[in-house]
């Protein structure tokens, strides 16, 4: 996890003479494999898979000047909950047109939109809708700061502290998801042209900004339900072993039960017992698709793993399991098993 600028810059960046890869791609099969692709760029999140089916995944990335592009394709409906970092602005911007499920902090996006640039955050929270392609630009928010002052444009800051989504007209629009998408897929060595490249999207973002052709900045108020709920979310991973009652649940978030009941059927449409459980399950797959983590916890079986995310019914953990994840813990593990062997 990223606690300083300095350290920030330095990974999404690739100074002179750095073995670091200046760009580099990968799939991933499970909410873990991208928490695990996220975690290699820097960035800690929780990943949770909302939707039922097997997940096919891209995740690819490149490092231009103190500036970075990734883009996160999902055939399956994805919650992040993590730590965007301190002296972070993104710009994010769903690619494929398919963005009915996308939320950032709990509110829908619009299309054609800008979003995830809030000066101020230091959290994220957003989902990604199934067959959906996301691409994200993130760099430091005081160079992109000093980059508004130098332009005369310091007077944008306000608006980058009260709003998290602008949305753009479709020639903006289209001109930003075109230019990122080719850096993505024409990475250069070139250390100077890298800088330039940083400079271009730069200027691009700020003629988004300031454009009088886009609609205007969509306010940004986190409501005492959409906070709940991300603490829910981190609250669920770090005790995914210890299933609880809701009213144990509701007593520990300092909430009561029918803001907590609400809140969760706003965003994902279940209860707050039912997200619990789906977090155990993804719990679960993870460790049946690590032998690092079954060697560590001395967790050899299915029902060992199991029980200890709290399922004490193996016939209903196994019927849920499959249901959500499209095989049987047993298919997950067996995978596992034959990729370590190889």
């Amino acid at each position: 996890m990223l606690q300083t600028p300095s350290a920030i810059t330095s990974q999404y960046s690739v100074p002179p003479g750095s073995s670091q890869s200046i760009s580099w791609s990968t799939k991933f099969n499970s909410a873990s494999e991208l928490a695990a692709v996220l975690l290699r760029l820097g960035k800690q999140f929780d990943v949770l898979q909302l939707s039922t089916g097997q997940l096919q995944g891209h995740f690819s990335v490149v490092h231009l000047n103190e500036l970075s592009i990734f883009s996160i394709q999902t055939n399956q409906l994805l919650l992040l909950n993590g730590e965007r970092g301190q002296d972070c602005i993104t710009f994010s911007l769903e690619t494929s047109g398919n963005h009915s499920d996308h939320k950032v902090y709990c509110q829908s996006i619009e299309s054609h939109s800008l979003h995830g640039f809030k000066l101020d955050l230091n959290e994220s929270h957003f989902q990604l809708t199934a067959s959906s392609t996301t691409v994200i630009a993130i760099t430091s928010a005081k160079k992109f700061c000093r980059f508004l002052e130098c332009c005369g444009a310091f007077e944008l800051r306000d608006s980058l502290y009260t709003s998290n989504s602008l949305q753009l007209n479709p020639a903006h629009y289209s001109a930003i998801a075109n230019n990122l998408c080719w850096h993505l897929n024409n990475p250069s060595n070139n250390p100077e042209l890298r800088s330039l490249h940083t400079g271009e999207i730069f200027a691009l973002m700020l003629e988004a900004l300031s454009s009088r052709n886009n609609h205007s900045f969509k306010a940004f108020e986190l409501v005492p339900r959409q906070q709940l709920v991300c603490k829910l979310i981190s609250w669920g991973f770090d005790n995914s072993t210890n299933p609880l009652k809701l009213d144990d649940v509701s007593n520990i978030l300092f909430s009561s039960r029918r803001t907590l009941i609400q809140g969760c059927k706003e965003n994902f449409r279940m209860g707050p017992m039912e997200l619990l459980r789906l977090i155990r399950l993804e719990e679960v797959n993870h460790f049946l698709r690590s032998k690092e983590l079954r060697r560590e916890l001395k967790l050899n079986k299915v029902g060992e793993i199991a029980s200890h995310f709290g399922f004490s019914s193996r016939g209903h953990f196994s019927a849920s399991y499959q249901n959500h994840f499209g095989e049987s813990p047993r298919q997950t593990l067996s995978k596992a098993n034959m990729i370590h062997t190889m």
